[in-house]
């Protein structure tokens, strides 16, 4: 299905939508800066070691809430061929900020991004495409959760960031159906970070990925509905703004 059409779209086509809020980004900040506050006690729970939560990476993370806030209130489709590229503005913001300086240099590291997130045939761009037009009838948290089993599971769709660039994704698809966003908070960091290590320690293709990456999505479905926020959190309280998304 990755073809001229532009969209998988016909397929499954969109389903009118109820308005949605804007992110409140201070909320999600203040959330982060608890994790940030405590996360030497909360990596005790994690069945990895994981890289600490620096003001720049949660800074850069706060600047992709606020890219996915704005492609949610543009009705921007990630999944649209035409938009695909966006997803590595995600990848590069949650990286290196969206600074121009601190994008020069990266700016080899961006072009090698790219290349592979285009011409990896097992774990690109084509790859995650085909997946979520071929389980777009399924419901948000299935697709949201089997989006980010396809970003995070090897190989990879990015070569450095996969795990925020996932979650920025996945709230992305939350938010066009209406949904809070996946916000990390001390409630479920262990439940995030443990299954990401799963995930991103499975392969996306074989015999094995037949049985078990289902069953991680819907377990990893059922933990995004779970710990789902009160709206109140992370929407600001302002009139909510029409968009174009999907259903539920």
């Amino acid at each position: 299905m990755f073809d001229k059409g532009g969209t998988c779209a016909n397929v499954f086509p969109g389903i009118s939508m109820p308005v949605t809020h804007r992110l409140d980004l201070s909320a999600i900040e203040r959330a982060l800066r608890k994790v940030q506050g405590r996360f030497a006690e909360l990596s005790t729970q994690f069945t990895e070691p994981r890289d600490p939560l620096t003001d720049e990476v949660l800074l850069n993370v706060l600047e992709g809430y606020a890219l996915i806030d704005d492609y949610v209130a543009r009705g921007v489709d990630l999944f649209d061929l035409h938009h695909l590229d966006l997803m590595l503005e995600i990848n590069a913001t949650v990286l290196c900020g969206r600074d121009p300086a601190r994008r020069v240099e990266y700016s080899q590291h961006l072009a090698a991004t790219e290349e592979h997130f285009f011409n990896n045939v097992e774990g690109g761009i084509k790859d995650l495409f085909n997946w979520y037009c071929a389980y777009r009838s399924e419901s948000v948290w299935k697709r949201a959760a089997g989006v980010y089993v396809r970003i995070l599971s090897k190989p990879q769709l990015f070569i450095e960031g996969n795990n925020r660039s996932g979650s920025l994704i996945v709230s992305y698809l939350l938010m066009r159906a209406g949904l809070p966003p996946f916000v990390l908070t001390l409630e479920n960091a262990e439940g995030y970070f443990n299954p990401s290590s799963v995930i991103r320690n499975s392969a996306k293709h074989g015999v094995k990925a037949l049985y078990e990456l289902p069953k991680i999505k819907k377990k990893y479905a059922a933990f995004l509905e779970e710990q789902a926020p009160d709206p109140k959190a992370f929407f600001l309280s302002d009139t909510p703004q029409p968009i174009h998304g999907e259903g539920q």
